[in-house]
This record gives C-alpha cells, sequence and structure tokens, in this order.
C-alpha cells in the first residue's frame, strides 16, 4: 500500500522492493520563512527577545571594543571596509525592523550560529595558523558564504541578495567581538 512511492517488481515469484532514491537533509530555513509568512498574517506580537538571539546580538564581554572599522584594519583588511560597514549594517536594520517576530528572530539566530560555528571551527584555525587573508576569504566564501547563501536561496520569501546577507553576519557578528579576524 505504497501507492507511487513504492516500487514492486515481480520475478518467478520473488517480490522485490526498488531502492528509495535518497535526498538531501531538509533545510532549516524553508521552514521557518513559511512560518513567518504565516506570522506575518495573524500579526503576532513579541513579548520577549529569544535569548540565541540576544547572544549575537550583544558584545561579547570582557572584549575591548574598538568596533568593525578597526578589528578590520589591524586584521589587514581595510579594503573591505566599506561593503563591510553598509552589509553590517543592513543586517542590523532587518534585526530591527522585525524585531516583534519570534520566528524572524529564530532565523537571524539560526543563520548567526552558522555562520559562528563555521567561521570558528573552519576558519579561525587558519587565521592563527597565519595563512595569507586571500587564502582565508577562499574558505569563507567555500565554507560559509555560498553554502548558507544557497540554503536561503531556497526560500521563496527571502527577498533579499543572500550572499550579501550572509556577508553581513559575519561583519555583524565581527562587529560585536563574535568573530575575530587576527
Amino acid at each position: 500500500m505504497g501507492g507511487r512511492d513504492v516500487n514492486v517488481y515481480a520475478n518467478d515469484g520473488d517480490v522485490y522492493l526498488a531502492p528509495q532514491p535518497t535526498s538531501a537533509p531538509p533545510n532549516p530555513f524553508r521552514k521557518l520563512f513559511a512560518k513567518l509568512a504565516s506570522e506575518a498574517e495573524e500579526d503576532k506580537v513579541l513579548t520577549s527577545y529569544i535569548r540565541q538571539l540576544e547572544v549575537y546580538t550583544r558584545r561579547v564581554e570582557n572584549e575591548e571594543v574598538i568596533g568593525l572599522e578597526e578589528k578590520l584594519r589591524l586584521a589587514g583588511r581595510d579594503h573591505q571596509l566599506t561593503i563591510a560597514t553598509a552589509l553590517k549594517e543592513n543586517v542590523y536594520a532587518d534585526i530591527k525592523a522585525n524585531i516583534f517576530s519570534p520566528t524572524y528572530q529564530l532565523i537571524v539566530a539560526t543563520l548567526m550560529s552558522k555562520v559562528h560555528e563555521r567561521f570558528d571551527t573552519q576558519i579561525r584555525p587558519l587565521i592563527k595558523a597565519g595563512t595569507d587573508n586571500a587564502h582565508v576569504d577562499k574558505v569563507v566564501s567555500e565554507q560559509i558564504t555560498i553554502p548558507i547563501s544557497g540554503e536561503l536561496d531556497e526560500c521563496p520569501q527571502f527577498e533579499d541578495v543572500a550572499l550579501d546577507y550572509v556577508r553581513g553576519m559575519i561583519f555583524f557578528l565581527t562587529g560585536n567581538c563574535h568573530i575575530r579576524w587576527d
């Protein structure tokens, strides 16, 4: 009783089930963006700020506050300053504009946690080992920017430039001392 999902082949009285194709892991953002659209229709009002997002939107304690500009300069990334500031501000503006949506907060917290985890495990060790900036940038693109923006691009409700949004998350986290380039 499998309907169209099961293919049965008979051979000399034996029954064989055809293997089902494996699918890619589910994209968590598709479900969240659908929920966000539904939430917008219901006009829900947020009563609390989710803790996961609060972790990434506040500055890291015991870190000297020097700002995004100085952090990029210290890391030899002066050439990224203009775009980094603009992309970071875009992310901040989106967070402020959607602050009353618990689903939007969950989307942003999930994105930030993915960016942060991948940076800490795949990029930070390269920086600590003295890898040149060009190679670090290539790995950031391959391991963070392209795969995470690909997940966003799969969501029809996401109407922003996904690559820039993920890059903005990187610079937002840099500005709040969660990501270090030195």
